[in-house]
């Protein structure tokens, strides 16, 4: 599908939501039911969505988000960006209303999120709770072609299009220190020709538990979403359930 806007150059590409415009409505469902009064909400409910053996998984269906981060469909957008080699490792509602030190005007980059060598990584933002009347503006830097200076640029975020962007792109989302709850369901790959760092002493990793410190990046399981692994990565981690046993015949006294 031909992208809305293509500023690859500066790492960012949109795209119509048509391509899985089917999940649109389960992600609102899902989003409601997270924000239900009834039921206290925790940080980590809102992050490692497609995770089936996450912390969020009795509160969602991961198993239909992570049908969604693997659909056919939306590979296919993003592989021209990416590579046809395609690794899944996080996702989450976004913005992170817990976050308080988020702040509007605060440069983000998803670079430290993507612990991997070489860096590599893109990261997909879905619509799923956007008012049509509230305005959110993704801002984003991009060096000129003739100048070399850095200039700001921004796309209005609103419901009918997938922003897509390297993770070493710097960006800010203005309008967001409004919502009451996250609009963006936000999916996280990186191309198979990078490994991902297991090592919890890593500076990536050390980095991360810093920022943190309630996900455990180290043990995030991975997902060969397309194509193959040209990285030998650790498929195993993260996947690890406890073994069945018997249970033992005790005396009854």
């Amino acid at each position: 599908m031909k992208p809305i806007a293509d500023n690859s150059a500066s790492g960012i590409a949109v795209f119509p939501t048509g391509a899985i415009g089917e999940y649109i409505p389960f992600l609102q469902t899902q989003l409601t039911a997270l924000f239900d009064e009834t039921v206290r909400l925790r940080p980590w409910h809102l992050w490692d969505l497609h995770n089936p053996w996450g912390r969020s998984a009795h509160r969602v269906d991961s198993w239909t988000f992570l049908d969604l981060c693997q659909a056919p469909e939306l590979l296919a957008l993003i592989a021209p960006l990416i590579g046809p080699d395609i690794i899944l490792y996080d996702s989450q509602f976004a913005p992170d209303i817990s976050n308080v030190d988020a702040a509007e005007d605060a440069w983000q980059c998803d670079a430290l999120r993507c612990p991997v060598e070489p860096l590599a990584g893109l990261t997909v933002r879905i619509p799923c709770g956007i008012d049509p009347d509230h305005i959110l503006k993704f801002c984003y830097r991009r060096e000129a072609e003739i100048s070399g200076q850095t200039r700001e640029e921004y796309l209005e975020s609103g419901c009918d299009h997938i922003i897509c962007h390297d993770v070493r792109l710097s960006y800010r989302i203005e309008g967001a220190a409004q919502l009451m709850r996250p609009c963006q369901y936000v999916i996280r790959y990186f191309p198979a020709t990078s490994r991902y760092l297991r090592d919890p002493t890593a500076k990536a990793q050390q980095a991360l538990i810093e920022r943190y410190p309630l996900l455990n990046y180290a043990r995030m399981p991975l997902w060969l979403a397309h194509g193959e692994d040209r990285a030998d990565n650790d498929f195993v981690t993260g996947f690890q359930l406890k073994s069945g046993r018997w249970i033992e015949d005790r005396e009854v006294t």
